[in-house]
């Protein structure tokens, strides 16, 4: 079973393209994480399509950056 990243995690993917594997099994590519979010709040924000979208930190159980994106950033 997987876990929620630690806000450490999330939070050094601000301002990045990101994909997003959720506790209901799916998952969301392609999207800038704008806020893991600080305590207390227990949301964090993202932009999918255009559109700004807010998450609980509970739902996410992986983040990461995708390779193309990581390969751009080099």
């Amino acid at each position: 079973m997987e876990t929620t990243p630690h806000p450490t995690q999330l939070r050094s993917l601000e301002g990045r393209q990101v994909s997003l594997a959720l506790a209901d099994g799916s998952r969301i590519d392609d999207v800038q994480l704008v806020s893991a979010g600080r305590p207390p709040l227990e949301t964090i924000w993202v932009v999918v399509s255009g559109m700004d979208t807010f998450l609980s930190v509970a739902q996410v159980v992986a983040a990461w950056e995708p390779v193309s994106h990581r390969n751009e950033a080099a």
